[in-house]
């Protein structure tokens, strides 16, 4: 062995001693400018990019200030968002996302009996949930910012999202329609006559409705719900076209920081039937893997039967927060050709 290829080599065992001291007293993850729990957090995927629905979070020492009046805090429904603290997560639900089904999993998840009970689980006093609301600014704005914590939202293409919301709430439900959402709609200047005859054409919700009632939320921008300041803090932003796939990857993500088991592990891979508003027929399938029956409305396969070129282009414009922005990252839905008035794309 040469001269040269002797200093090499002794400055390789160097290395390999240092290395070897700094290992942390678990001795699995070398102590390296990073704290064990922080070198975790990014090999958990939180906020690190580890998977593609995980966005890497800004630097801390440019974090908001959460306010008494921000969207997230201020409770109303839909706005403000859910809290475990057994899995250190945020989550925020979108109505027409699938936002029944995640309360009934965050319901069980925390051990409530009354997650495939009947009633409106969106009621606070009934689905027993935590709000962000129900922490002091100081302690909300920490789970928003800290690495610690998962904020996770699912997000829908508006062009489905909301014929699904027509076909759900206008159509399906149309005389509760009438006898709420009309009278509201003729308290802020529509014909109320008008409204209860025609409600149940697309054109006439797409053009009155969501622009008369614009902060309903069912159809209400999924942007416009969450202040703008706080976008880049969520970490975890997953689509509802790939729902099933996502929520198999989001559930194994988190995890008990009381036993270590992920949320996928406890309830998450089996235990859910295609009705889970019956305690008495608990199934076998993974969670969203049988989509609940009752909100089913099948919009992406109707949505040539109600769009048009001129309202597909409404969509596209009067929903352009949640086509346009660097968060959401929808497959293009394009259902006609531009310019055409009259062909379908095949």
């Amino acid at each position: 062995m040469g001269q040269k290829d002797k200093v090499v080599s002794v400055i390789c065992l160097c290395i390999v001693l240092i290395f070897t001291v700094k290992l942390d007293k678990k001795g699995d993850v070398p102590g390296i400018s990073i704290a064990q729990d922080d070198l975790e957090d990014v090999l958990s995927g939180r906020g690190s990019g580890a998977h593609n629905n995980f966005h890497t979070l800004p630097d801390l020492e440019s974090a908001p200030t959460l306010n008494i009046d921000d969207l997230i805090y201020k409770f109303s429904r839909n706005t403000v968002p859910v809290v475990n603290e057994e899995y250190n997560l945020v989550f925020f639900l979108v109505a027409k996302a699938a936002s029944s089904e995640w309360i009934r999993f965050l319901m069980r998840l925390q051990g409530n009996d009354n997650w495939c009970a009947q009633g409106c689980i969106h009621d606070r006093e009934m689905n027993g949930l935590k709000y962000l609301s129900d922490y002091s600014l100081e302690e909300a704005e920490e789970m928003m910012t800290s690495t610690k914590w998962t904020r996770a939202i699912f997000v829908r293409n508006p062009k489905p999202r909301i014929l699904s919301a027509f076909l759900d709430k206008a159509v399906s439900h149309s005389d509760h329609f009438k006898r709420s959402n009309c009278p509201v709609f003729a308290k802020k200047g529509g014909d109320l006559d008008v409204c209860i005859e025609h409600h149940t054409d697309f054109e006439f919700f797409l053009y009155n409705i969501t622009t008369t009632l614009g902060q309903n939320v069912h159809w209400r921008s999924i942007y416009s719900r969450v202040d703008e300041k706080w976008w880049p803090w969520i970490n975890y932003v997953a689509n509802m076209e790939d729902l099933s796939d996502d929520a198999e990857d989001f559930l194994k993500s988190i995890k008990s920081n009381i036993d270590g088991v992920t949320a996928w592990d406890k309830i998450g891979k089996t235990g859910w039937s295609d009705n889970e508003r019956d305690c008495d027929s608990i199934g076998d399938s993974a969670f969203l893997a049988k989509k609940d029956t009752r909100h089913k409305t099948n919009a992406k396969d109707k949505m040539r039967q109600y769009y048009t070129p001129k309202l597909e282009n409404f969509v596209e414009i009067h929903f352009a927060d949640d086509l346009n922005n660097p968060f959401f990252r929808f497959n293009e839905v394009e259902l006609f050709e531009k310019g055409d008035d009259e062909t379908f794309l095949q």
